[in-house]
Protein backbone atom coordinates (compact mmCIF):
# COMPACT_ATOMS: atom_id res chain seq x y z
CA UNK A 1 0.00 0.00 0.00
CA UNK A 2 1.48 3.32 -1.09
CA UNK A 3 1.72 5.79 1.79
CA UNK A 4 1.38 9.51 1.25
CA UNK A 5 4.53 11.10 -0.15
CA UNK A 6 5.51 14.63 -1.14
CA UNK A 7 8.20 15.80 -3.58
CA UNK A 8 11.38 17.00 -1.89
CA UNK A 9 13.51 19.71 -3.49
CA UNK A 10 17.16 18.98 -2.71
CA UNK A 11 18.04 22.65 -2.91
CA UNK A 12 21.40 24.30 -2.16
CA UNK A 13 20.65 26.94 -4.75
CA UNK A 14 18.31 29.90 -5.19
CA UNK A 15 16.75 31.31 -8.33
CA UNK A 16 14.60 34.12 -7.00
CA UNK A 17 14.14 37.16 -9.27
CA UNK A 18 14.40 40.44 -7.42
CA UNK A 19 16.75 39.14 -4.72
CA UNK A 20 20.50 39.10 -3.98
CA UNK A 21 20.91 35.62 -2.48
CA UNK A 22 24.05 34.73 -0.53
CA UNK A 23 24.89 31.24 0.75
CA UNK A 24 26.54 30.99 4.18
CA UNK A 25 28.42 27.78 4.97
CA UNK A 26 28.95 27.03 8.66
CA UNK A 27 31.27 24.23 9.77
CA UNK A 28 30.72 23.12 13.36
CA UNK A 29 32.42 20.62 15.65
CA UNK A 30 30.73 17.20 16.00
CA UNK A 31 29.54 18.15 19.52
CA UNK A 32 27.10 20.62 17.93
CA UNK A 33 24.88 17.73 16.86
CA UNK A 34 23.68 17.18 20.44
CA UNK A 35 23.47 20.85 21.39
CA UNK A 36 20.13 22.66 21.65
CA UNK A 37 19.16 26.07 20.33
CA UNK A 38 21.89 26.41 17.70
CA UNK A 39 19.54 26.84 14.76
CA UNK A 40 17.67 29.49 16.71
CA UNK A 41 20.93 31.36 17.30
CA UNK A 42 21.78 31.21 13.61
CA UNK A 43 18.30 32.35 12.59
CA UNK A 44 18.28 35.23 15.07
CA UNK A 45 21.40 36.77 13.55
CA UNK A 46 19.44 37.27 10.34
CA UNK A 47 16.02 37.87 11.92
CA UNK A 48 17.37 40.69 14.09
CA UNK A 49 18.22 42.55 10.87
CA UNK A 50 15.01 41.59 9.04
CA UNK A 51 17.01 39.52 6.57
CA UNK A 52 14.83 36.78 5.06
CA UNK A 53 16.12 33.21 5.04
CA UNK A 54 15.39 31.58 1.68
CA UNK A 55 16.68 28.14 2.66
CA UNK A 56 18.31 26.40 5.62
CA UNK A 57 19.81 22.92 5.60
CA UNK A 58 21.81 20.86 8.07
CA UNK A 59 24.21 18.10 7.03
CA UNK A 60 25.50 15.57 9.55
CA UNK A 61 28.00 13.23 7.87
CA UNK A 62 28.81 10.11 9.93
CA UNK A 63 31.59 10.86 12.43
CA UNK A 64 32.43 14.17 10.72
CA UNK A 65 31.81 17.84 11.37
CA UNK A 66 28.32 19.32 11.21
CA UNK A 67 27.45 21.58 8.29
CA UNK A 68 24.79 24.30 8.21
CA UNK A 69 23.90 25.96 4.91
CA UNK A 70 21.83 29.14 4.98
CA UNK A 71 20.68 31.08 1.92
CA UNK A 72 19.60 34.66 2.68
CA UNK A 73 18.51 37.67 0.65
CA UNK A 74 20.88 40.61 1.12
CA UNK A 75 19.42 42.81 -1.60
CA UNK A 76 20.32 46.41 -0.82
CA UNK A 77 22.45 45.27 2.13
CA UNK A 78 25.28 43.48 0.41
CA UNK A 79 27.71 45.44 2.56
CA UNK A 80 26.59 43.33 5.55
CA UNK A 81 27.93 40.10 4.03
CA UNK A 82 31.33 40.13 5.72
CA UNK A 83 30.00 41.36 9.06
CA UNK A 84 27.42 38.57 9.13
CA UNK A 85 30.18 36.05 8.48
CA UNK A 86 32.08 37.37 11.49
CA UNK A 87 29.05 37.25 13.75
CA UNK A 88 28.18 33.71 12.70
CA UNK A 89 31.77 32.62 13.35
CA UNK A 90 31.42 33.61 17.01
CA UNK A 91 28.52 31.23 17.68
CA UNK A 92 28.98 28.13 19.84
CA UNK A 93 30.78 25.19 18.20
CA UNK A 94 31.36 27.11 14.95
CA UNK A 95 34.84 26.47 13.54
CA UNK A 96 34.63 28.15 10.14
CA UNK A 97 32.23 30.32 8.14
CA UNK A 98 32.43 31.17 4.45
CA UNK A 99 29.90 32.60 2.04
CA UNK A 100 29.13 32.41 -1.67
CA UNK A 101 27.82 35.54 -3.43
CA UNK A 102 25.26 35.39 -6.26
CA UNK A 103 26.49 34.71 -9.79
CA UNK A 104 23.75 36.95 -11.23
CA UNK A 105 20.73 38.89 -10.07
CA UNK A 106 18.63 36.49 -8.00
CA UNK A 107 20.83 33.45 -8.68
CA UNK A 108 23.25 31.58 -6.42
CA UNK A 109 24.52 28.00 -6.38
CA UNK A 110 26.37 26.08 -3.67
CA UNK A 111 29.75 25.36 -5.23
CA UNK A 112 31.42 24.91 -1.84
CA UNK A 113 29.92 21.50 -1.03
CA UNK A 114 31.73 18.76 -2.94
CA UNK A 115 31.77 15.82 -3.28
CA UNK A 116 28.21 14.85 -2.45
CA UNK A 117 27.85 11.94 -0.04
CA UNK A 118 25.02 9.73 1.16
CA UNK A 119 25.48 7.52 4.21
CA UNK A 120 29.16 8.46 4.09
CA UNK A 121 29.77 7.40 0.47
CA UNK A 122 30.28 9.58 -2.57
CA UNK A 123 27.06 9.95 -4.54
CA UNK A 124 25.84 11.64 -7.70
CA UNK A 125 22.55 13.20 -8.76
CA UNK A 126 21.02 12.76 -12.21
CA UNK A 127 18.16 15.02 -13.23
CA UNK A 128 15.48 13.52 -15.46
CA UNK A 129 16.95 14.99 -18.64
CA UNK A 130 20.17 13.05 -17.97
CA UNK A 131 18.79 9.64 -16.97
CA UNK A 132 16.06 9.83 -19.60
CA UNK A 133 18.69 10.37 -22.28
CA UNK A 134 20.71 7.47 -20.89
CA UNK A 135 17.87 4.95 -20.50
CA UNK A 136 15.57 5.84 -23.39
CA UNK A 137 18.54 6.50 -25.66
CA UNK A 138 19.86 3.02 -24.88
CA UNK A 139 16.52 1.42 -25.66
CA UNK A 140 16.29 3.29 -28.96
CA UNK A 141 19.78 2.20 -30.00
CA UNK A 142 19.93 -1.37 -28.70
CA UNK A 143 16.34 -2.42 -28.02
CA UNK A 144 15.63 -5.10 -25.42
CA UNK A 145 19.33 -5.99 -25.31
CA UNK A 146 19.85 -2.73 -23.43
CA UNK A 147 17.37 -3.88 -20.77
CA UNK A 148 19.57 -6.95 -20.24
CA UNK A 149 22.59 -4.68 -19.75
CA UNK A 150 20.68 -2.54 -17.28
CA UNK A 151 19.60 -5.67 -15.40
CA UNK A 152 23.18 -6.88 -15.03
CA UNK A 153 24.33 -3.48 -13.78
CA UNK A 154 21.43 -3.31 -11.34
CA UNK A 155 22.05 -6.87 -10.16
CA UNK A 156 25.64 -6.17 -9.14
CA UNK A 157 24.58 -2.90 -7.51
CA UNK A 158 21.84 -4.67 -5.57
CA UNK A 159 24.15 -7.45 -4.40
CA UNK A 160 26.70 -4.90 -3.18
CA UNK A 161 23.92 -2.95 -1.47
CA UNK A 162 23.01 -6.06 0.53
CA UNK A 163 26.60 -6.41 1.74
CA UNK A 164 26.52 -2.77 2.87
CA UNK A 165 23.19 -3.12 4.67
CA UNK A 166 24.19 -6.43 6.25
CA UNK A 167 27.21 -4.75 7.81
CA UNK A 168 24.88 -2.23 9.46
CA UNK A 169 21.61 -4.12 10.02
CA UNK A 170 21.82 -7.79 10.98
CA UNK A 171 18.09 -8.22 11.63
CA UNK A 172 16.44 -9.50 8.40
CA UNK A 173 13.26 -7.44 8.83
CA UNK A 174 15.24 -4.28 9.53
CA UNK A 175 17.25 -4.90 6.36
CA UNK A 176 14.06 -4.87 4.28
CA UNK A 177 12.81 -1.71 5.94
CA UNK A 178 16.17 -0.01 5.46
CA UNK A 179 16.54 -0.89 1.79
CA UNK A 180 12.96 0.24 1.14
CA UNK A 181 13.62 3.58 2.81
CA UNK A 182 16.93 4.19 1.05
CA UNK A 183 15.49 3.11 -2.32
CA UNK A 184 12.84 5.79 -1.90
CA UNK A 185 15.26 8.43 -0.58
CA UNK A 186 17.47 7.96 -3.64
CA UNK A 187 14.49 8.64 -5.89
CA UNK A 188 14.22 5.21 -7.54
CA UNK A 189 10.59 4.71 -6.51
CA UNK A 190 8.58 3.49 -3.54
CA UNK A 191 9.64 -0.08 -2.77
CA UNK A 192 7.34 -2.58 -1.06
CA UNK A 193 8.32 -6.13 -0.12
CA UNK A 194 4.88 -7.74 -0.31
CA UNK A 195 6.16 -11.18 0.62
CA UNK A 196 9.64 -12.55 1.29
CA UNK A 197 10.08 -16.24 2.10
CA UNK A 198 13.72 -16.74 3.02
CA UNK A 199 13.27 -20.49 3.45
CA UNK A 200 11.67 -21.12 0.05
CA UNK A 201 13.74 -18.35 -1.56
CA UNK A 202 10.74 -16.64 -3.11
CA UNK A 203 9.57 -13.03 -2.99
CA UNK A 204 6.93 -10.70 -4.37
CA UNK A 205 8.09 -7.10 -4.62
CA UNK A 206 6.31 -3.99 -5.84
CA UNK A 207 7.70 -0.63 -6.93
CA UNK A 208 5.40 2.35 -7.16
CA UNK A 209 6.32 5.17 -9.55
CA UNK A 210 9.58 3.58 -10.74
CA UNK A 211 11.87 6.29 -12.15
CA UNK A 212 12.87 3.86 -14.92
CA UNK A 213 9.48 2.61 -16.08
CA UNK A 214 7.84 6.01 -15.64
CA UNK A 215 9.83 7.07 -18.71
CA UNK A 216 7.91 4.55 -20.82
CA UNK A 217 4.32 5.13 -19.73
CA UNK A 218 2.07 4.25 -22.64
CA UNK A 219 4.61 1.90 -24.23
CA UNK A 220 2.25 -1.03 -23.69
CA UNK A 221 4.77 -3.54 -22.37
CA UNK A 222 7.09 -4.12 -19.41
CA UNK A 223 10.32 -2.11 -19.35
CA UNK A 224 12.15 -2.60 -16.05
CA UNK A 225 15.82 -3.49 -16.35
CA UNK A 226 17.91 -1.60 -13.80
CA UNK A 227 15.34 -1.57 -10.99
CA UNK A 228 14.52 -5.25 -11.57
CA UNK A 229 18.24 -5.97 -11.34
CA UNK A 230 18.66 -4.08 -8.06
CA UNK A 231 15.86 -6.08 -6.47
CA UNK A 232 17.21 -9.37 -7.83
CA UNK A 233 20.77 -8.64 -6.73
CA UNK A 234 19.71 -7.62 -3.24
CA UNK A 235 17.68 -10.81 -2.74
CA UNK A 236 20.45 -12.97 -4.24
CA UNK A 237 22.81 -11.50 -1.65
CA UNK A 238 20.26 -12.04 1.11
CA UNK A 239 19.79 -15.67 0.10
CA UNK A 240 23.52 -16.21 -0.58
CA UNK A 241 22.98 -17.54 -4.12
CA UNK A 242 24.65 -16.71 -7.42
CA UNK A 243 21.56 -16.08 -9.51
CA UNK A 244 17.82 -15.60 -9.16
CA UNK A 245 14.93 -15.40 -11.58
CA UNK A 246 13.24 -11.99 -11.41
CA UNK A 247 10.13 -11.66 -13.58
CA UNK A 248 8.25 -8.40 -13.98
CA UNK A 249 4.57 -9.33 -14.11
CA UNK A 250 3.10 -5.83 -13.84
CA UNK A 251 4.48 -2.52 -15.08
CA UNK A 252 3.35 1.09 -15.10
CA UNK A 253 4.69 1.29 -18.67
CA UNK A 254 1.75 -0.82 -19.80
CA UNK A 255 -0.84 0.84 -17.58
CA UNK A 256 -0.61 -1.15 -14.34
CA UNK A 257 -0.77 0.84 -11.07
CA UNK A 258 2.69 -0.39 -10.03
CA UNK A 259 5.55 -2.61 -11.15
CA UNK A 260 5.49 -6.07 -9.58
CA UNK A 261 8.32 -8.57 -9.55
CA UNK A 262 8.27 -12.27 -8.72
CA UNK A 263 11.70 -13.42 -7.59
CA UNK A 264 12.85 -16.98 -6.94
CA UNK A 265 16.06 -19.00 -6.94
CA UNK A 266 16.87 -20.77 -10.17
CA UNK A 267 17.71 -24.46 -10.13
CA UNK A 268 21.43 -24.99 -9.62
CA UNK A 269 21.97 -21.55 -8.08
CA UNK A 270 21.58 -22.54 -4.44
Amino acid sequence: MLNKTLPYEMGRYAIEPGTRPYIYHLILSPEALKATGLLEEVSMIFASRNIPILELKVSTPPRLKVRIIVIVDLKGREDLAEGLRGELSRLRFVEEVTYTPPIAEGVVFDTFSFPLTFMGERSIIMRRAVYEGFIKGGWERFGSAFAAMLYLMGFEAGRKAFVDYYSIFRDPNTQLKAVSAVFQMLGYGVLEFVRVDDNAHRAVVRVYDSFECELFKGAGDIRSGFVRGIIAGFLAGRWNVKEVSAREVKCIARGDPYCEFHVEVEEGSR
